[in-house]
Formats: structure tokens, sequence, C-alpha cells
């Protein structure tokens, strides 16, 4: 049987609080994400400028999950989008896999936590909006 695919959220930023290009939120997920990471949707929400405006997502590293990894950091942009974050694979070793020339192979992060979203550099009432596509 296939794995299936599943969306989460969205998890809201929270509105940021603080001057325009200085505004900052974040927010906890009430639920835990789990499986296998594929995508991230950002929707930016009000107009957080494109020039100073961070998106920072990561886990919230809580016992017994493990410690807090960040997933995904977008910095200065404005533009709802799609990215595809991953990480190194590693073998039994801990080492980072390497298929050629020192180019490392990458494969979807492992997900069993809470998740973090934060804006930074925004203006006042800003947002961000971030939904999770996961397999498992």
């Amino acid at each position: 049987m296939g794995s299936q695919l599943r969306l989460f959220g969205p998890v809201n930023s929270g509105v940021a609080v603080g001057g325009d290009g200085v505004a900052t939120a974040n927010e906890d997920s009430t639920i835990v994400l789990q499986g296998e990471l594929l995508a991230i949707y950002l929707t930016y929400n009000d107009s957080p400028p494109s020039g100073t405006t961070d998106v920072i997502i990561s886990t919230q590293g809580t016992a017994p999950a493990p410690a807090s990894i960040t997933l995904l950091t977008i910095s200065n942009a404005a533009t709802d989008a799609a990215f595809y974050p991953r990480t190194p694979a590693q073998d039994a070793t801990g080492s980072d896999v390497i298929y050629s020339a020192g180019n490392e192979i990458h494969v979807p992060f492992p997900i069993f936590d809470l998740v973090n979203v934060k804006i930074q550099g925004a203006n006042a009432d800003d947002s961000v909006d971030a939904v999770f596509l996961v397999r498992g």
C-alpha cells in the first residue's frame, strides 16, 4: 500500500507587533506534525514589506521530541510561494551520504513534533500562514 499524502494547517504566525519593518510574531501548531515533510506553502497576510520580512519555520523541540530543527528560513520576501526543504541523508555512522564529487544526497525531513511559524521584520498587523504537505 502506498504512503498517504496529507495537508496540515494552515499554521498562522500570529499578528506581528511592533514598528514598521521590525514587527514580529510567532505561534506553535496545536497538533503534532508527523511524517516526511515534502513541501511548505506560505501565504503572506496584510502587506509585509518584501525588503525586510523573514519567515522561520522550525520544530518546537520539546521532549520527548528531538531538539528543535529549522525546517525553512525565507529572508527578505513577501510573495506567496511553495518551498521544498530537504536535509542531507546520513549513513549508520551519522555521516552525510555523498553521491559524487562531494554532492550530498538530500531527503525530506522526518517530523514528529509541533511546529513554530515566525514572522519578523514585518509591519504591524502582518502575518503569514504555512500549510505543510506531509507523507505518512
